[in-house]
């Protein structure tokens, strides 16, 4: 199928011109064209989506996120990172059933394709058998998006020979033509080492399936709060050395590292990052949520440090929408350094598409409009009432644009939104499954004793 993409202005990394206006050819699964408006001829094009008004862009990468959190929305809140784990994560984490799963994750996946979100990553905080991932990504299958879903590695798994995260990686990976890809969680904070949910050999034995795999490798790294008492510090003072010395000491710290959070790099760990090649996954909503800190991001772009964005879940900060990610990164960094171009628009939306795209290994396929990439695309309504007057579209779509005014959303050249319509679900559907969440959120914060008396 043939579709044109006409009207818009495009975001084309080393094409500014295309910002004036443009029109974008898809053919299948792919882009085929990019031109000035009305040099593609239409005799041939069988589907029409009108992007006046609108900016085109890659759909975003969101790097690190967990579906099933959407159930516990608003449960933490006002909770640090500890008082979380403990209170908030562990009892909801403890009473899931497949059920749970298999709903959070077809609305995780609405909700990010709704706000122009095309790829994420699915970070899996627990162990899951074969029926537990098939209630994650079946759904995943059903709604079009593309999921890279981070299989948990545990170190029972060493004495098992990874026989469990062997097989799922075998029996998912490139399903749904290619949709669905399989990494690997290794744990490696030291809160998580301490705990005794991972261990040195787990890591090594884990990153060595990675590479003989070639895929991607997620990780919770340097986060939570800078307490001496309680935090990331008294890891840091009790183990003599911080995650990243940590990592780079067992000699697995290369490009497939995708670290979230990193809030609290210490001494030289910038230089370790940028010299392996891995990515930083920065989540500002999630610091700010439970008081975590600023991340020093426009330090780690300066010291040549690869940084992408992702949401991390609603239990954590209620939201799955990158557009305030790609916002509050910028912000946050101007009012830090005291900097009003701490960070470019360029700059932080590079970070929510194609810097994601590098993590993950599919740099020259996703994450950019260019001729021969997969056709993930975003088409965003900047004529609304809230951004009119667009003197600098992209300072626009980073400061006054939501992720709600996604118009058209495409992934492998699918049209799975189409004027703010999901094409795969009616709306009785939206609304049935909106219900059904609810009741098994509800169901599953009552189970583990976490369910307010009324809704504040």
């Amino acid at each position: 199928m043939k579709i044109l993409v006409s009207g818009g202005r495009i975001l084309a990394e080393g094409n500014p011109e295309l910002l004036d206006g443009g029109d974008l050819l898809i053919d299948g699964p792919s882009i085929e064209t990019l031109a000035p408006p009305g040099e593609i001829a239409v005799a041939h094009v069988d589907k029409t989506l009108d992007a006046t008004g609108c900016l085109v862009v890659p759909g975003m990468i969101n790097t690190h996120q967990h579906d099933w959190y959407l159930l516990g929305k608003g449960l933490g809140d006002g909770m640090v990172l500890e008082d979380w784990v403990q209170d908030c994560l562990f009892p909801l984490e403890s009473e899931l059933n497949n059920g749970d799963l298999r709903v959070a994750s077809r609305l995780a996946c609405l909700d990010m394709i709704r706000t122009g979100t095309t790829t994420s990553v699915n970070h899996l905080v627990s162990e899951t058998d074969d029926e537990a991932d098939d209630a994650i990504l079946e759904p995943v299958l059903e709604t079009g998006m593309r999921q890279y879903f981070a299989k948990a590695v545990r170190p029972n798994d060493v004495a098992s020979e990874y026989e469990r995260v062997r097989a799922a990686y075998e029996r998912w990976n490139g399903r749904g033509n290619g949709l669905v890809r399989v990494g690997f969680v290794l744990e490696a904070t030291s809160h998580w080492i301490a705990a005794g949910t991972s261990t040195e050999k787990m890591i090594q034995g884990g990153h060595a399936l990675a590479r003989e795999f070639d895929t991607f490798v997620s990780s919770h790294i340097a986060g939570g709060t800078l307490s001496r008492e309680r935090g990331y510090l008294r890891w840091v003072l009790q183990m003599g050395r911080t995650d990243l010395e940590f990592l780079q000491g067992l000699g697995v710290l290369d490009h497939r590292w995708i670290l979230a959070h990193t809030i609290h790099p210490q001494g030289k760990d910038l230089d370790l990052i940028a010299e392996s090649g891995s990515t930083v996954s920065h989540t500002p909503s999630s610091e700010a949520s439970r008081g975590g800190g600023i991340a020093p991001i426009k330090r780690m772009v300066d010291n040549g440090v690869k940084v992408a964005l992702g949401t991390d879940g609603p239990m954590v900060d209620l939201t799955n929408d990158m557009l305030e990610q790609v916002k509050l990164t910028r912000l946050l960094q101007n009012q830090v350094h005291g900097d009003p171009s701490a960070l470019t628009p360029e700059q932080v939306v590079h970070m929510g598409t194609a810097a994601g795209a590098t993590a993950l290994g599919s740099g020259d396929q996703l994450g950019c409009i260019a001729e021969g990439a997969r056709a993930d695309i975003a088409v965003f309504d900047i004529s609304g009432v809230h951004t009119a007057i667009n003197h600098r579209p992209l300072s626009t779509f980073v400061h006054a644009a939501r992720g709600t005014d996604a118009k058209h959303v495409l992934v492998d050249g699918e049209i799975l939104l189409e004027d703010g319509e999901f094409t795969r679900f009616s709306a009785d559907d939206v609304r049935e499954l909106i219900a059904e969440a609810g009741s098994r959120g509800r169901s599953l914060a009552q189970r583990a004793g976490k369910l307010l008396a009324s809704p504040r």
